[in-house]
């Protein structure tokens, strides 16, 4: 039971790795973020595991479409 676990632990880490590394390319390059604050921004995706990533991801839906509107 205990791999189970350590699994499970491991592929949320890269899971959660894998999305702040996106979302945090995204914020480097994007010029305008809601709030307009970047840092606050790198904070919420790196320290709130999956979630600050997906919270960046549903506030900035133009992710998908590679510009800024």
């Amino acid at each position: 039971m205990e791999w189970q676990f350590l699994l499970r632990f491991v592929v949320l880490g890269v899971l959660h790795w894998v999305l702040a590394l996106m979302m945090l390319q995204d914020l480097a390059y994007r010029e305008l973020v809601l709030g307009g604050k970047k840092a606050l921004w790198a904070v919420l995706i790196i320290f709130f595991l999956i979630i600050g990533s997906l919270i960046y991801l549903l506030c900035h839906p133009q992710i998908f479409f590679g510009e800024d509107r």
